[in-house]
């Protein structure tokens, strides 16, 4: 709940500052539409505190450098591994961070477009995809399988579809890898949380 306590305040400042504003403008105009000035602000403010509200499960990632990145977009598993890409496209809410996590272990946070990638050890595994802050409960997790072989390459491309009272995360794989890797040579790479799951 303390997340959401910085996003409330400046959400009831900028209802007082556009309620105000508006106020003092019809006042210098001759008008006195004070409902007006108290709705309009009303809304401005409660706009702002969702909008920030759905950021507070935004965390600080790392953005790797560029030899990192490049050794990424190579696809080159570690002998007796795989790699796990999951990279995120698309505009729909591509400011709140989408928190990844194989096997229920978190791997990193995606904003929109960026990519991350993990080692895993070869067998069944679970990738998934959700929000955290109020965005979260407002989208369906989004949940994948997967069975890594030794040697394999596994791309999952995360995007977002509004509906009319609950988005949904869509956790497609993407098995044209070439396809991925022009797509993620446009994108920055973020620093997974773990090198290897």
């Amino acid at each position: 709940m303390s997340k959401y306590i910085g996003p409330i305040l400046i959400g009831f400042v900028a209802a007082f500052v556009v309620s105000f504003g508006l106020a003092f403008t019809f006042a210098r105009l001759g008008s006195s539409n004070v409902g007006i000035s108290i709705y309009c602000g009303l809304f401005i403010g409660a706009f702002t505190a969702y909008i920030l509200a759905n950021l507070a499960g935004n965390r600080k990632v790392v953005t790797a450098d560029s030899a990192r990145q490049a050794a990424a977009v190579a696809m080159t598993p570690v002998a007796g591994k795989a790699l796990v890409y999951v990279y995120r496209e698309g505009f729909v809410g591509k400011a709140a961070g989408m928190n990844v996590a194989i096997d229920g272990k978190p791997v990193a946070q995606l904003t929109s477009p960026r990519f991350t990638v993990v080692t895993v050890q070869p067998g069944a595994h679970t990738v998934s995809a959700a929000f955290g802050g109020l965005a979260g409960p407002q989208n369906k997790t989004a949940e994948a399988a997967l069975t890594a072989e030794a040697g394999g390459v596994h791309a999952f491309r995360i995007t977002l579809s509004m509906g009319m009272l609950q988005n949904s995360i869509q956790l497609s794989p993407m098995p044209d890898l070439a396809a991925v890797k022009a797509a993620l040579g446009r994108m920055k790479m973020t620093t997974p949380d773990v090198a290897e799951v």
